[in-house]
């Protein structure tokens, strides 16, 4: 009786450990676990897109993206330090995530209906859209005035398929940079450049012969974007995004980044 008492209970625990197992496998290490494992947070940025993503003279990484990327260091290691920044492009950003290659985009994404098939959006962060940059002595005066033109846009960017849905007699080229669609308008090889109304509206200060063209058209927000299906992470950047508004973190980046074209932009 004692032996087969045992031989029960023997089976008991084999059935126990073997489930076990299997759960551990079910059940992943969540993207946060793997991060405060790790020691830092990886991000992916832009590099060529002021004021939210670029870099400095100095190399260093600056922009309103690349400082909630700090913020979150502080709030997971209380070390505002312990960020990586990944260089991304609107073509790769979502490659990158997907492939494990950065834990998170903060990199001026677009909130689409098509996106969101494939990533986990935060909440809005920003309003944003669309304008022209131009030669100072253009006569397009917005997109009713495109075509037969050239206009110049980033490969993967909402811009593409907006140019193609409001101007379908317009010519697109497609380029990876932002410097290199500026550089081919001033080069004649494209008449203009569509994207973001922040960015287009930077670049025409920083630079004297180019002017931004016509009304901002198809007004969207920006999003966070983490990996589908990774609720515990989305969850946890709504709060840091609603504690950085309620703390009046998100005024003064707003204050540090936006005041010098502020009449032109709509808070989310």
């Amino acid at each position: 009786m004692r032996a087969i008492r045992r031989g029960i209970l023997m089976a008991v625990v084999a059935t126990l450990t073997t489930t076990a197992g299997l759960s551990g496998w079910a059940w992943a290490e969540s993207t946060l676990d793997a991060i405060k494992k790790r020691g830092k947070i990886i991000v992916g940025v832009k590099s060529d897109f002021p004021p939210f993503g670029y870099v400095d003279s100095g190399g260093n990484n600056l922009g309103f993206d690349v400082d909630v990327a700090h913020l979150f260091a502080q709030a997971l290691f209380k070390d505002a330090n312990k960020v990586e920044l990944v260089a991304v492009t609107s073509g790769n950003r979502i490659p990158f995530l997907q492939s494990g290659k950065i834990d998170i985009i903060i990199a001026t994404v677009t909130i689409t209906d098509e996106r969101r098939q494939v990533v986990e959006f935060s909440d809005p962060y920003f309003l944003s859209g669309s304008l022209l940059l131009v030669p100072k002595a253009s006569a397009i005066r917005g997109v009713e005035d495109l075509a037969g033109k050239t206009v110049a846009v980033i490969q993967g960017a909402i811009q593409d398929k907006d140019i193609e849905q409001l101007a379908p007699q317009a010519a697109r080229v497609k380029f990876g940079k932002v410097s290199e669609a500026v550089l081919a308008v001033k080069g004649g090889r494209a008449d203009a450049f569509a994207q973001d109304d922040i960015l287009i509206l930077t670049l025409a200060k920083e630079n004297p012969d180019m002017k931004a063209a016509g009304k901002p058209f198809i007004p969207r927000p920006y999003g966070i974007a983490v990996r589908k299906g990774d609720m515990e992470f989305i969850k946890w950047v709504n709060a840091e995004l609603a504690r950085m508004k309620k703390d009046g973190m998100y005024d003064r980046l707003w204050k540090k980044y936006f005041a010098d074209v502020e009449a032109n932009l709509v808070k989310p």
